[in-house]
């Protein structure tokens, strides 16, 4: 990690030992500025309420489109947020346009998103559904390239799906065209989820019998149906699982807050609601205990251990005033203010127990302008984080492109030729093609025929399911083309027609590259023969622009390389070259 104290100054020789009382106060300041406008505006709600507590608007969530093995479940409700007055100074316009832009579809048409979660019981693999209950149209276009459908629909039951091409099995179905909502609008339901589920899913009715539906479903029926997000945890069959990653996580804690991983043995089921109330948010955490004995050891333990938690902290202040060069005045400070915080959050998360729940409710008025405006500033950041996270996705492509081809190597003692040929040495497929069977895709490279050209009817056809691998995500590209493209030459990376070995590489494997990211105007369809030609007077045309600042490499020992599009073009030269000879020092 990058050491910046060396950057700050603070006019003073005690600098250092004072810096992280500055740090402490700064941070503490700038949450309450973000979350309070007032003292005291962080408090419990009183009287024994919780998520059990019968709502204004009536009605019970219900079990509709609850599967019966789900063992979690998600709603969220956000039609009445963009009216909210906490809002109104967040960059609303912006979201929805983006939203629209990058899935199709306007947040503000959202009525509710109702999820599910739980384990197959054949596998054990996670299974999921979403339910998402919508005013308006789905742009369908902009939605299929940002979930990568396949382009062939399926039937499942009665229901007409497409699957979305990915790690996990996922569908995309339509379950109604003209749903009419409980405040009187109509629209689309959609579903994505598990295709194992879709059929249980639709059929889920919202009446509720107990000897017929699963533990979830059960307990939603005597939950009310609010809006702002709600979540719920049945812990029955999970509880072991839970219990046990429980104790082992909280043997790692300070032993006075160690009772904590006894928490979810106790607990029959977690219930979290979160509201939007004016300029309050209003947070609501059961634990429904399994009888009343352990609702009142739930009670117990976290009653403990806000207070052991309290004097932790306390104690850890007292230790850095204690070692600090800060006046009396200072220490003093410093320590008043602690104690404040710490008693305002002790008082807003007691908990209040009703029976088998135990409920921490706190309600806390938020400032619009401070809040707003941060948003405001933040979605810059936010827009370059997922940039940078799309970048990370690219480079773990190449390294698994590396790896099939030390893979192909290690099986057939030679790297695959830049492209597979008929017998009279004309091209047909890519080497993409040729790695599929080393890139877990042994299925789909039994589909090609390798007699046939790339752009046969049939090859054509099979090419429309492309790899995960094959696809950076976020690059606008045409369907089916890719920036990954390898060196192709006499004297470097792999030979046109011919297969070549490692031993060839007489530069070393760490200095020559294999791979690259084109521009995303040079990209070409993943099964065509056809490569960046990268020519030696000129190597880096059609490169530099696949991400802000650069682009990947992966070399030929199958580490990735981040190449700068200022990169000196003789450096690039002499990377690309198998056996030049050039003196060459990389990082």
């Amino acid at each position: 990690m990058r050491d910046t104290s060396r950057f700050i100054r603070l006019g003073s020789s005690r600098a250092p030992q004072l810096r992280w009382t500055f740090a402490l106060l700064s941070f503490a300041s700038l949450a309450l500025t973000s979350t309070l406008v007032a003292q005291n505006q962080l408090q419990p709600i009183g009287g024994p309420k919780d998520l059990v507590t019968e709502s204004d608007s009536g009605g019970s969530i219900g079990g509709r489109y609850v599967h019966d093995q789900s063992i979690g479940f998600l709603s969220v409700a956000p039609s009445n947020w963009w009216d909210n007055e906490m809002f109104r100074l967040y960059p609303t316009e912006i979201l929805r346009v983006q939203a629209k832009e990058s899935i199709g579809i306007d947040p503000q048409e959202i009525h509710r998103v109702q999820a599910t979660f739980g384990l197959s019981m054949e596998t054990g693999q996670p299974l999921f559904s979403a339910v998402l209950s919508l005013k308006g149209k789905i742009d369908g276009k902009t939605l299929k390239e940002a979930l990568d459908l396949e382009p062939q629909p399926i039937d499942i039951g009665e229901h007409k799906a497409v699957r979305i091409r990915g790690q996990f099995p996922m569908v995309l179905s339509r379950l109604s065209a003209d749903a009419q909502f409980d405040d009187g609008e109509s629209g689309e339901i959609w579903y994505i989820g598990s295709p194992e589920w879709l059929v249980e899913t639709a059929a889920a009715s919202d009446e509720v019998d107990s000897s017929e539906r699963g533990p979830l479903p059960v307990r939603l029926a005597s939950l009310p149906k609010r809006d702002g997000i709600s979540a719920v945890v049945e812990m029955k069959t999970i509880r072991p699982l839970v219990s046990g990653f429980a104790m082992h996580a909280a043997a790692q804690l300070p032993p006075r807050l160690q009772p904590l991983g006894q928490l979810p043995g106790l607990t029959d089921a977690i219930l979290l609601h979160v509201d939007f109330q004016g300029e309050a948010v209003a947070i609501q955490l059961t634990l429904v205990g399994i009888d009343e004995p352990a609702s009142e050891q739930i009670e117990s333990i976290l009653q403990d251990s806000l207070i052991e938690a309290q004097v932790l902290a306390m104690d850890m202040i007292q230790q850095k005033l204690a070692g600090s060069d800060a006046s009396p005045a200072m220490q003093q400070a410093v320590q008043a203010y602690a104690t404040r915080i710490s008693a305002m959050l002790l008082q807003a998360l007691q908990p209040l127990r009703v029976g088998r729940d135990v409920t921490i409710q706190t309600e806390s008025e938020l400032s619009v302008a401070s809040t707003g405006v941060l948003a405001g500033l933040l979605l810059p950041a936010v827009q370059a984080g997922r940039t940078a996270a799309r970048r990370v996705q690219s480079s773990n492509n190449i390294k698994q492109i590396m790896l099939a081809m030390h893979n192909h190597h290690a099986a057939y003692r030679q790297l695959p030729a830049a492209a597979i040929t008929d017998e009279n040495g004309k091209p047909l497929l890519s080497w993409r093609v040729k790695l599929l069977p080393f890139l877990e895709e042994a299925e789909l490279y039994q589909q090609f025929r390798l007699d046939e050209p790339w752009d046969s009817e049939h090859n054509l056809q099979v090419a429309e399911r492309v790899p995960a691998t094959y696809q950076p995500v976020g690059v606008p590209l045409e369907p089916g083309h890719t920036i990954y493209q390898a060196s192709v030459g006499e004297a470097k990376g792999l030979l046109p027609t011919e297969a070549i070995h490692f031993r060839e590489f007489m530069d070393g494997l760490s200095n020559t590259i294999l791979i690259v990211e084109t521009n995303p105007t040079e990209s070409v369809f993943w099964t065509k023969p056809d490569d960046i030609s990268m020519e030696m007077e000129s190597p880096l045309d059609g490169l530099g622009n696949a991400w802000p600042g650069g682009f990947h490499v992966g070399m030929a020992d199958g580490a990735v390389k981040f190449i700068t599009k200022n990169i000196d073009a003789e450096l690039f030269r002499k990377m690309l070259t198998r056996a030049g000879r050039e003196p060459l020092n990389l990082p």
